[in-house]
């Protein structure tokens, strides 16, 4: 009885052993599958230079909802154009990043710079800076010297990002996982209680 007792005792020890194994190596594998499928990815996306994106910027402070704008995002290379629209689906500010200079059209009747200050508190940044960032973090890709993890399909879950010391956390909440390639379609950007998030209705890769 005490040996048949020692020998399952023995039999379980030794089925954890391997299954222990067998789990690390497996790890190994998927880490390394994971880093093929981000290269690949990374590589694709990289030759992204001309879109178009269509959906809504949701401003948050503590998690409630403050601010809701239906927009449209158009890259051309390095000149962004963006639109945002009232509920009504009119165009009430219009910026425009071309060769590092923003341009800021509004229907609303303030002055530009109290517009500009006002958006670039929307953006916790500087609007140029925040915009040239965006250009990469919204197609899925790092800047240079970003901090970044991948999820299981091989695409970013998050980026560590800083701005004049402070620490920009994005994260990536769902993918369009049947599209090729592989798009965000929500993201939310993080800086202390604020938060922007891009949800993403329509791609239009040109």
């Amino acid at each position: 009885m005490y040996r048949h007792i020692c020998f399952r005792l023995f039999g379980i020890a030794i089925f954890i052993c391997v299954s222990c194994v067998h789990h690390q190596n497996f790890g190994l594998h998927e880490d390394r599958l994971v880093a093929n499928m981000w290269n690949n990815h990374k590589e694709i996306i990289s030759r992204i230079l001309n879109y178009q994106v269509r959906g809504a910027i949701i401003y948050m402070i503590n998690n409630q909802r403050k601010v809701y704008v239906p927009f449209i995002w158009t890259q051309d290379h390095d000149n962004s154009h963006i639109k945002l629209f009232n509920v009504f689906g009119s165009t009430i500010i219009s910026i425009s990043v071309e060769n590092g200079v923003v341009s800021i059209l509004s229907i609303i009747s303030r002055k530009d710079n109290d517009l500009k200050n006002e958006i670039q508190k929307w953006f916790m940044m500087d609007i140029s800076y925040f915009l040239e960032q965006l250009q990469q973090w919204i197609i899925g890709l790092p800047n240079n010297g970003e901090e970044y993890n991948l999820n299981s399909i091989g695409c970013l879950s998050h980026i560590n990002s800083y701005y004049k010391k402070k620490k920009i956390s994005i994260y990536y909440r769902d993918y369009y996982a049947n599209s090729i390639p592989i798009l965000p379609k929500i993201l939310d950007i993080y800086c202390d209680q604020y938060c922007i998030r891009l949800v993403i209705n329509n791609w239009n890769i040109r």
